[in-house]
């Protein structure tokens, strides 16, 4: 059995991550299942005003332009 290499350098792994870190600050979209409500947040841990935690969140910067 072959072990999986990563094809990223480890520091260019770091600097990608780094990036995408920086780009979901203030950028990450919430939506509450349980009443619906939207707002942005810069954390995927979140909680809604209404107290669920049943929330999907999403990565602005994910949304194409247009």
């Amino acid at each position: 059995m072959s072990k999986s290499r990563d094809p990223l350098d480890p520091i260019v792994r770091q600097e990608w991550l780094s990036k995408i870190e920086q780009a979901n600050r203030n950028n990450i979209l919430c939506h509450c299942r349980l009443c619906g409500w939207e707002w942005v947040d810069s954390s995927f841990e979140v909680q809604c005003r209404c107290g669920s935690t049943n929330v999907e969140t999403i990565s602005c910067w994910q949304f194409p332009d247009g």
